[in-house]
């Protein structure tokens, strides 16, 4: 379950920074192939990461008592999570075009995301 949501993570991360990238910078049109892509892989996330994070939770509930980098960063990893679930679904139903804001926070909750895995697995346990 680890690895479906490493890869998940790693695969919406380089997807949505192509779509971002390929937008705003490049000044080509989206790919719709890479859209759908990056959607269908975020139904995918929007299941498996509430079930991994609560069994990850769950095991290693004794490691939450005290604070240490692994604990905060894994609870900022919880939180972004649950942000980019969020604004996904938003920015699904009402468009990329219509909701600039959630867009923006979708995209800042994705690097928060991308450096707390980052620091999760560097730090000593």
């Amino acid at each position: 379950m680890r690895r479906l949501v490493m890869m998940s993570c790693v695969f919406l991360t380089l997807s949505g920074g192509w779509l971002t990238v390929a937008s705003e910078f490049l000044e080509v049109e989206r790919s719709t192939m890479v859209a759908v892509l990056h959607i269908w892989a975020g139904f995918f996330f929007l299941v498996i990461f509430p079930m991994y994070s609560l069994d990850h939770i769950k095991a290693h509930a004794y490691r939450l008592r005290s604070w240490s980098w692994v604990a905060a960063s894994g609870i900022v990893q919880l939180v972004a999570g649950i942000g980019l679930i969020l604004s996904g679904v938003l920015l699904w139903l009402y468009g990329v075009e219509t909701l600039s804001l959630s867009r923006e926070v979708h995209i800042l909750l994705t690097v928060v995301l991308a450096g707390s895995l980052l620091t999760h697995f560097r730090a000593q346990k």
